[in-house]
């Protein structure tokens, strides 16, 4: 089981994020499947506020390898409704989006992924909205990872996103994305296994 928390600021408003407890179920060590329910509530400063419910299920499949080196995709569908807060009118949709990464450690294979270690990572994800009939936004995510302990991580991470102004526009860069990301596992080791299935 997992759970996320998060809050993002931007000059236009304020997010908070509460993941519910979702699931991972590894079948191999290159294959898992995840589930769950992350909540949105928007702080927005010059419209309404918004409330969105985002239920996910996806597959990521890992590159085995004994570099120790973590090729992986992660492929989801969302299903996202969100709730105008004045009006309490829905608007919902779903969407695919595939995550094409890779993980990198920044020490010798003997000592990769162990405490106190560095660790770089880079990943693209486009999404494809049904609504839309077309692949918006595209994110290019890059960063670098320090580990704690064998239940603490935490990251830098710098996103940048590319979106249509309008459909059927060609994609154009739109956002920059700066994210701290504290990973905390309740069991030791539990973090290790999740997401460098089989080092």
């Amino acid at each position: 089981m997992f759970g996320n928390f998060g809050y993002f600021e931007n000059p236009d408003y304020s997010k908070y994020r509460f993941g519910w407890p979702g699931l991972i179920y590894s079948a191999k060590p290159w294959l898992q499947f995840w589930g769950g329910l992350d909540s949105y509530y928007t702080d927005n400063y010059n419209s309404a506020n918004t409330l969105e419910l985002r239920p996910f299920a996806g597959v990521k499949l890992f590159v085995p390898n004994q570099a120790k080196i973590f090729l992986y995709n992660f492929t989801r569908y969302e299903y996202r409704a969100v709730e105008n807060l004045d009006t309490h009118d829905w608007d919902n949709y779903g969407r695919i989006r595939s995550r094409f990464g890779v993980e990198v450690p920044l020490t010798s294979r003997a000592k990769a992924w162990e405490p106190k270690t560095f660790y770089a990572f880079t990943d693209a994800e486009p999404f494809y909205r049904f609504d839309k009939n077309e692949w918006d936004p595209v994110r290019v995510r890059g960063g670098i990872g320090y580990v704690v302990t064998d239940r603490v991580r935490a990251e830098i991470i710098y996103t940048a996103q590319f979106s249509r102004s309008s459909p059927g526009n060609s994609l154009e860069f739109a956002d920059n994305i700066l994210q701290l990301n504290i990973k905390v596992a309740l069991r030791k080791g539990a973090l290790g296994r999740l997401f460098n299935p089989g080092s």
